[in-house]
């Protein structure tokens, strides 16, 4: 079900595993979950929140304050094992999704997801500042309401409506041998310069790579070459 989330909820997402990654954990909890919605920043479920006059940043320390550093780094860039109240939370984002008849589930479904699952730490650490599912719901269908198209939250997304505009068109691209193609390079890329996911400049290094899109002899006639790009990726990471 993931490929029906959000941009900023899948963005929420990889900056979760980056929490996980830098507290040396192996697996996904609602903990890390809160983080990455976080560091996500202006998305519906922080101004949401905001909005309910909660510190973000007291409750990001908070909730660091109840998780315990792992022992062995956790260099791994697949997919980590999911917790049960993990698991929990993100069956529950999709319910709150589905209740609204909302086409994407989005960062607002996740943290009334989070606040349901009372064994998490978010749900404790949001509780214990008088936010409930209640009051945070209704602050959020207040602010949904309030948005040209109340469906979802098309105001937080980086791409706007193009996000699910075109979705037919983006299938299209699946099925080309070329993307495809692009792609690997891409992730090569991204793995060779250590990066855990792939970025924008991955994927311009790989059009540079591959000569026969006419990107490479088109910079390259402008004294662009893929080392010279690679060396600026590398001395900015």
């Amino acid at each position: 079900m993931q490929e029906r989330f959000s941009d900023r909820a899948r963005h929420a997402l990889a900056l979760a595993n980056r929490e996980a990654t830098d507290l040396k954990h192996n697996f996904l909890s609602p903990a890390h979950l809160m983080l990455g919605l976080i560091a996500e920043g202006a998305c519906m479920a922080t101004e949401a929140l905001r909005m309910l006059d909660v510190d973000l940043e007291e409750v990001r320390a908070d909730v660091r304050k109840h998780i315990s550093e792992g022992v062995t780094p956790d260099e791994s860039l697949g997919r980590r094992s999911h917790t049960k109240e993990m698991k929990d939370v993100i069956s529950l984002a999709i319910s709150e999704a589905r209740k609204y008849e909302h086409k994407y589930v989005g960062t607002e479904h996740i943290m009334l997801a989070l606040l349901q699952v009372q064994e998490g730490i978010p749900a404790q650490v949001l509780t214990a500042r008088g936010v409930n599912v209640d009051t945070l719901r209704e602050k959020t269908m207040g602010m949904l309401t309030s948005l040209q198209d109340d469906a979802h939250d098309l105001s937080h997304s980086r791409h706007g409506n193009f996000e699910w505009v075109h979705q037919q068109e983006l299938a299209k691209a699946f099925r080309s041998s070329t993307f495809w193609h692009t792609m690997i390079l891409a992730v090569d890329s991204a793995n060779r310069l250590g990066a855990g996911e792939i970025e924008p400049q991955h994927l311009l290094l790989a059009l540079m790579r591959d000569e026969t899109n006419g990107i490479a002899k088109l910079l390259g006639e402008k004294g662009v070459t893929a080392d010279w790009l690679r060396k600026q990726i590398s001395s900015q990471a």
